[in-house]
């Protein structure tokens, strides 16, 4: 008797959880949020042409990723700042983002979008890498904090890479 009853009582209550109603779905580009990422790539960009590789590494989650064109990964936020420090150390970085494409979803955003990158050597007689251009694609996450931060970061140069020269004739 008491199988007979529980079945039913135990369907029941699997109905009754299944017709709830689902959580709200998280708000999408809402405007105070597009605004925090606007102000966050134009700090980026500050902060990066200023030299200052710990406030650069301050827009990171301390569990971000980096894949930067032709570099080793750096994964969390002290390799991102002793990656940028070295970069700091021996050049001058003019660097500008276009933003193509900004979404938000709640705690959640990407930003995608294009950018010229510029070095000057710090030190006397050494030549200037070529200016690198191509794009970007940054993903956010709401920190703990409420502040918008980098969680991952891609860049892809449309520069082609310079050839190797062509053997010399005669020699192989």
């Amino acid at each position: 008797m008491i199988r007979r009853f529980a079945i039913p009582v135990m369907l029941g209550a699997l109905a009754v959880g299944a017709c709830s109603t689902p959580p709200p779905a998280p708000a999408m580009n809402a405007p105070d949020d597009i605004a925090a990422v606007n102000a966050l790539r134009e700090k980026f960009v500050t902060t990066f042409n200023a030299g200052d590789a710990t406030a650069v590494g301050s827009l990171y989650t301390t569990d971000a990723i980096a894949a930067q064109n032709h570099q080793p990964t750096d994964t969390g936020r002290d390799a991102i700042v002793a990656s940028t420090t070295g970069l700091f150390s021996q050049f001058t970085v003019k660097m500008e983002l276009m933003a193509d494409e900004t979404m938000t979803m709640g705690d959640f955003a990407y930003d995608r979008g294009r950018f010229t990158f510029a070095l000057t050597p710090k030190t006397a007689g050494m030549p200037a890498p070529p200016v690198d251009q191509g794009r970007y694609l940054v993903l956010l996450r709401k920190d703990t904090d409420g502040q918008w931060r980098v969680s991952r970061d891609i860049s892809n140069s449309s520069v082609p890479m310079p050839m190797p020269p062509a053997p010399e004739k005669g020699k192989n």
